[in-house]
């Protein structure tokens, strides 16, 4: 092939690739363009290149760098350019690939994240796993220090049933008896938590429990503190009740008549006068020092008193949720023992629930029932989901106590190995539970408050009580994501039960002690306004990952399909170079060749 047929072939190629190109200038240039082309500067002609001549005429005489110099233009007659190509501004397209693959490599990894995150978020709970996770109880966690210095002090308030008309009553049997409550008298419990041991896998923690009782003055009934009470004589009914378990052989016996002796010589009754503060936190009783005698008598206080077992501290051991986190803060021990061991089965000696300050996040969350051990009621306390509340500035999960917890088992068989009677009909009124096997062979009983949720029974022989759900219900606001109890409170009332003969009073008779009301106040400033800041930005996150991830696999996708759409479109043109093309883009590599083409041509 001659060089001048093979130049003719390559100005066809070029005439292709410009018509396929539009930032290439094309066709015949006339004398307009060719006055202003005249006007350019210097530089700018500098860097463009010019293909100039035709086959049927002169060509123009190249430049030794084989392209036309600014004067050949510009003496040039009309028809002897037969085109002028510019090179191209800085705003034109790269020919290189590379940039446009690294965007769709881009928005493909982004459409694969985005969807991938969606797919997680609605179809398993990983999320909040991750979440509750953060509450496990490890020493690195910032939720360790809010377990070990709690941000909130409980108010513990004592009401005690005082018995006005004993005198009256015992003189005549056919009226009732009349109660009055006195109190409140308020606490704050400062929760501290000392010898704190983890095991060696981070399992479990072992600690003491210490709680101390702040008087509330301005929260309290003052001038009933130190005012005189008539309330049953919790000793001398321990007493009755002890001898009643030895039976009717010969301990038996002898129990009676000896407590029989005491009685006269101490002077016992049924009931006694004492102090509303000395009742509260303990009294010197005679019997009760003569019981401290016998060594099988374990109990651990010197005086007789509501509050002086709950200041005794105790060793405990919870699971810290590093195993399973919807066990998280279980009992694992009470002081140091693995089981109650005060009831007939297995199930009902199991201490495995929390202490009712935090429960297990997921549970929580899918409000599934939650269990609390609570050592006055001598046995795991059951709750179940009721409804969405509002706790504390932020959205809480409200939990009240089953309301068959203290049902006999004749209304709910669940507690038939609560009761260590043979015959059903022995057990306690509905309503009424059992708690003397953890209370030192004491006949104790607890209830609801002023018996609500009791058997009417149990209200006959009493005037002066008043049952009232709005008060005397318990329930507790926890947090559906961290297991925080955010509010609440705690109702029981302290009886105790009529075993054996005694006198102005009949046997199963339950006579009201005292009832405690536990409440939780609000938190302060600062740990509130963590505590909000937190929910809402864990709802805020949620919602993007729900909802907001979805839109964006969505966008990213449509975006990276118009790419590759448009990228299709262009793939013929830029795939496989011609012959042609391949002339253009390389006509500054062979500047001595273009003389060589031109003199053939002529």
């Amino acid at each position: 092939m001659t060089a001048c047929k093979k130049n003719t072939l390559d100005r066809e190629a070029s005439f292709i690739r410009q018509e396929k190109s539009p930032r290439w200038f094309f066709g015949k240039i006339r004398k307009p363009f060719l006055e202003t082309l005249k006007k350019t500067d210097i530089q700018e002609c500098r860097r463009s290149w010019l293909c100039c001549g035709r086959e049927d005429e002169e060509p123009v005489e190249a430049s030794p760098t084989g392209r036309c110099s600014l004067g050949d233009v510009a003496n040039a007659k009309p028809g002897e350019l037969e085109f002028i190509s510019l090179e191209p501004q800085p705003r034109r397209r790269k020919t290189d690939g590379a940039p446009r693959w690294r965007g769709i490599a881009f928005l493909l990894a982004a459409c694969l994240f985005c969807f991938s995150g969606s797919c997680i978020m609605w179809t398993t709970d990983a999320f909040h796993d991750f979440v509750a996770n953060q509450m496990v109880l490890d020493a690195n966690k910032g939720s360790f220090a809010w377990w070990v210095t709690p941000p909130i002090n409980p108010w513990f308030r004592v009401y005690i049933w005082n018995y006005t008309n004993w005198d009256e009553y015992t003189r005549d049997r056919s009226i009732k008896i009349k109660l009055k409550e006195v109190g409140p008298f308020t606490y704050r419990e400062v929760i501290r938590r000392e010898a704190i041991e983890f095991d060696e896998k981070g399992i479990t923690l072992s600690y003491r429990e210490v709680k101390t009782y702040e008087f509330m003055p301005e929260m309290s009934a003052t001038e009933d503190l130190n005012a005189t009470v008539v309330v049953p004589n919790i000793p001398y009914f321990g007493a009755k009740a002890k001898v009643a378990g030895w039976g009717q052989g010969l301990f038996g016996t002898a129990g009676s008549v000896i407590l029989n002796l005491s009685s006269r010589a101490f002077k016992l009754n049924p009931l006694i006068s004492v102090t509303a503060n000395g009742f509260i936190w303990g009294y010197d009783d005679n019997l009760f020092t003569l019981s401290k005698l016998d060594p099988t008598n374990k109990v651990p206080m010197d005086q007789v008193g509501l509050l002086t077992m709950k200041t005794i501290p105790d060793d405990l051991t919870i699971l810290t949720g590093a195993a399973d986190i919807d066990k998280l803060s279980y009992f694992v021990r009470f002081n140091h023992k693995s089981s109650l061991g005060a009831w007939s089965e297995p199930a009902c000696n199991s201490f495995e629930g929390s202490d009712g300050s935090m429960f297990p996040p997921r549970k929580v969350r899918a409000k599934d029932t939650l269990y609390a051990y609570k050592p006055e009621a001598c046995r795991l306390i059951k709750f179940i989901f009721q409804r969405k509340s509002f706790a504390q500035g932020v959205r809480a999960h409200r939990y009240i106590l089953d309301q068959n917890t203290f049902m006999s088992p004749r209304v709910n068989p669940d507690n038939l190995c609560f009761c260590n009677q043979t015959d059903l009909q022995e057990c306690p009124l509905d309503g009424i539970f059992d708690t003397s096997p953890c209370a030192h062979g004491a006949p104790m009983y607890i209830s609801y408050p002023h018996f609500y949720l009791t058997d009417p029974a149990a209200l006959e022989p009493f005037e002066g009580m008043h049952p009232d759900a709005k008060e005397h219900d318990m329930f507790a606001d926890i947090h559906p994501r961290l297991g925080m109890t955010l509010s609440g409170r705690s109702r029981l009332q302290f009886n105790l039960r009529v075993v054996k003969e005694t006198p102005h009073l009949d046997v199963g008779m339950v006579l009201p002690v005292a009832w405690f009301a536990q409440d939780l106040p609000s938190y302060d400033a600062g740990f509130k306004t963590i505590i909000i800041i937190a929910s809402y930005a864990l709802d805020f996150l949620e919602f993007v990952l729900l909802y907001v991830l979805p839109v964006a696999a969505v966008l990213t996708a449509l975006v990276l399909a118009r790419r590759l759409l448009l990228l299709a479109r262009r793939s013929p043109y830029a795939a496989a170079p011609t012959s042609a093309e391949n002339a253009v883009e390389h006509a500054d590599e062979r500047p001595e060749d273009g003389e060589q083409e031109l003199a053939a041509c002529a």
